[in-house]
């Protein structure tokens, strides 16, 4: 396994209880050292700003943005309106925050009395709002995979510089132990900087994929409010 291999085994997955803090402390240091400090600290710094957005995303998306039934909670509003229960259907909406679609149908059920565009425009107002919250962070981590991808390059270019000079200036044994260096280093940047990078775009797609159902529901519940206010308009 390669040095940037035993880097990810040991940073994500050091449960082993032979193991001790420091015995994986000083491996990570000596990992850090052979692959170049400059370019593993930054390499490193992209890797824990790509983890903060992808926590704080996944506990937006799936504990504060996500409404998990929506057809049930549609239901209950659905039953309430034609009831002519519209005020429990705003408290209702509003105890389910900062769920967003009960955020949208919040302003649309504060204008059930108005016509159907002004209804309409009121829900896609906080639409809007409410989809900015929702696809804001996820792109930069297309960004920070180009960017951990790229530290890893150079990386292996200033290992390949090391090995090159070694083959020129040193002799003997001093020769096979630069080159063994410089080798070691390529291996270790481009490990860890491609590895950063394939968790940024993993995150990306899933986070991606999720925000494309929260803004779908959405768009989909508040068509169904605008049609309940509308029958409701028609029968009244």
């Amino acid at each position: 396994m390669s040095h940037g291999g035993n880097f990810y085994l040991l940073l994500f997955f050091s449960l082993d209880e032979r193991l001790t803090a420091m015995d994986i402390f000083n491996t990570i240091a000596r990992l850090f050292y052979q692959g170049g400090i400059a370019v593993m600290s930054s390499i490193l710094m992209v890797f824990l700003l790509s983890l903060v957005i992808i926590l704080e995303r996944t506990y937006r998306y799936w504990l504060q943005y996500d409404l998990a039934n929506s057809s049930a909670f549609m239901a209950a509003i659905q039953n309430m309106i034609m009831g002519e229960s519209i005020e429990n259907a705003i408290r209702l909406c509003q105890k389910a925050r900062p769920k967003l679609v009960p955020t949208v149908l919040t302003e649309g059920l504060k204008r059930a009395d108005d016509s159907p565009q002004e209804i309409e425009y009121a829900m896609e107002s906080a639409m809007l709002e409410a989809t900015a919250k929702v696809t804001k962070m996820v792109p930069l981590l297309g960004t920070l995979a180009n960017v951990a991808t790229l530290m890893g390059l150079l990386g292996t270019i200033f290992g390949l510089i090391k090995s090159f000079g070694a083959a020129a200036t040193a002799t003997g044994a001093q020769k096979q132990t630069l080159l063994a260096e410089g080798i070691s280093e390529a291996l270790t940047a481009t490990s860890f900087g491609l590895g950063t990078a394939l968790l940024c775009i993993l995150a990306h797609g899933i986070l991606s994929a999720k925000q494309t159902t929260i803004v779908n529901s959405m768009n989909l519940n508040m068509s169904k409010l605008l049609d309940i206010l509308y029958t409701r308009k028609v029968k009244s």
